[in-house]
């Protein structure tokens, strides 16, 4: 997808965080821009900044669970500015702790949201996004913690991984449409989630996850610059998820090795 200008997108969880940035990034490019949120204030505080940008923006309260107000939503979007061009499924729900220690309510709320959210925005608006014949594409937000289990984030990170196949597959599916997807897996941005972190550990962590951090407003570059070279990886840092990554590579190609050996198959 190359052409921006006069183009629509809807942003789940576009009221805050990575979704703003996100907003932010397509509006300046002349994007029709519709976020989504669970909470009027952000809603109302995001869609007011947006509009100093761009006056092409309206902005819904809408769970991401609950598909039918998501078919609301998406005649709304076409009554308003027309066919949807770029999804974007970014509305998620943390949940970290053991595997043991996290309680079941837990477990089913984020993947509710985290997974089934995704899921009911592809149910709802691709059919559509195809049938216009017009080029478009759909960014999935899943995480880093989607491509490597580090840490105890049960919940989350089983629904990040989730969400990676997911994005995988539809992938594959698309080939041959006008439609492409993306699977966006951040790091350490700096959000209010990531705020709220850094006042609950120590000056040592505290002082890690700054270094780490990048802006919502880089992510929404990258995300931009992803669907503009139609990539499906989008990795916002590079220096220990870099490391972190090579070393999930390595060991998964060792444990081959010692499976099957180069050339024992042949031989």
């Amino acid at each position: 997808m190359q052409e921006f200008n006069g183009k629509t997108a809807f942003i789940t969880g576009g009221a805050s965080g990575i979704g703003f940035g996100i907003a932010k990034t397509f509006a300046r490019q002349g994007m029709n821009i519709v976020i989504g949120d669970v909470q009027d204030d952000r809603l109302k505080h995001a869609e007011g900044l947006l509009k100093e940008i761009t006056n092409n923006i309206f902005s819904v309260n809408v769970d991401v669970t609950d598909r039918e107000a998501l078919h609301a939503v998406s005649d709304k979007i076409k009554s308003v500015f027309g066919p949807l061009n770029v999804l974007c499924n970014n509305a998620g729900r943390t949940g970290g702790g053991k595997v043991l220690d996290t309680p079941e309510d837990r477990w089913r709320h984020v993947e509710e949201v985290n997974f089934w959210g995704p899921i009911n925005g592809i149910k709802v608006f691709l059919p559509d996004m195809l049938e216009s014949g017009q080029s478009g594409h759909i960014v999935n937000t899943s995480s880093f913690s989607g491509i490597h289990g580090h840490g105890n984030q049960s919940a989350y990170g089983a629904s990040k991984f989730a969400l990676v196949g997911l994005s995988e597959f539809l992938r594959n599916d698309l080939a041959g449409t006008p439609i492409s997807v993306s699977v966006l897996c951040p790091h350490v941005v700096d959000t209010p989630v990531i705020g709220a972190l850094k006042e609950r550990v120590n000056p040592k962590v505290r002082e890690m996850i700054e270094a780490m951090a990048v802006s919502a407003d880089v992510v929404g570059q990258q995300v931009l610059s992803a669907i503009e070279n139609d990539e499906f990886y989008i990795f916002c840092d590079g220096t220990d998820t870099r490391k972190m990554l090579e070393e999930r590579c390595e060991t998964m190609l060792a444990a081959m090795e010692r499976q099957f050996p180069r050339g024992s198959e042949d031989e």
